[in-house]
């Protein structure tokens, strides 16, 4: 997602013809669903299930930075010695929670809720974040169900291709029903004007006009590669005005 001042916290830059701000998700993807599992904290598990797209957008909310509830540290094992999972994050869906990453192992997290959930998953996607606070997704969502005050240690992933050499700095922190949205919000750029001409060239003067112009989407010409990106601050736009408050984009390192 692009760096659009105000859009999605989520929207993160595109590099190179890309914008400023953004986070990059595969066209398609799996979620993991074995955080906190034994094997998650040892093992990898998931894979990037297909093609990839260079798309852009900003980055969700904002951290709590004050403290409730009951505080945890995670010291008790090698790569955690100064771990602090006192509640100093929140979202409306999750609740306050504390995240830590291993300095031993950048793949290795530690995570803990305030909250039970055992009906729905509470998500970590893996992201590289550059100097400017723009975000990167290196790898599939992993999930978890929670249990308030629970210690879960595990595993995320750098299997997006092509990005496995990227350092894992942050992580954005969400409930698995929004992936669905944060990933067409992510790709927004890359499935235009698909997307919005479902239809074909014959759907409506918009799609008449722009998809003989646009033989290879967004990336085909300067005038293609504007009107992605703003197809993709609408879709984004709306994510961020419906998940404000739900969701954080975390710097870990």
């Amino acid at each position: 997602m692009m760096k659009l001042t105000g859009l999605l916290s989520i929207l993160f830059v595109m590099s190179a013809c890309d914008a400023p701000q953004r986070t990059r998700a595969p066209v398609n993807y799996i979620t993991g669903n074995n955080l906190g599992d034994n094997s998650f904290s040892n093992t990898g598990n998931g894979t990037d299930s297909g093609n990839t797209g260079t798309n852009s957008g900003s980055g969700p909310g904002v951290a709590s930075g004050s403290t409730s509830g009951s505080s945890t540290n995670g010291q008790s094992s090698p790569g955690f010695d100064k771990c602090d999972l006192s509640d100093k994050y929140h979202t409306i869906d999750i609740g306050f929670f504390g995240i830590c990453q291993s300095t031993l192992d950048e793949t290795i997290f530690k995570f803990r809720t305030s909250i039970t959930s055992s009906t729905v998953k509470t998500c970590l996607i893996p992201t590289y974040k550059d100097g400017n606070g723009a975000s990167t997704y290196i790898g599939n969502p992993q999930c978890t169900f929670t249990t308030s005050n629970q210690v879960i240690q595990g595993r995320l992933y750098k299997d997006r291709p092509g990005f496995s050499n990227y350092t894992l700095n942050g992580v954005i922190v969400m409930k698995e029903p929004l992936i669905p949205e944060y990933i067409s919000c992510m790709h927004g750029y890359v499935n235009w004007p698909g997307n919005a001409c479902p239809q074909g060239a014959n759907g409506s003067n918009y799609c008449a006009y722009w998809m003989p112009r646009c033989p290879y989407g967004a990336r085909s010409n300067p005038g293609c590669d504007t009107e992605g990106r703003n197809y993709m601050g609408t879709i984004c736009n709306s994510f961020k005005t419906k998940y404000t408050n739900s969701y954080l984009d975390i710097r870990t390192k």
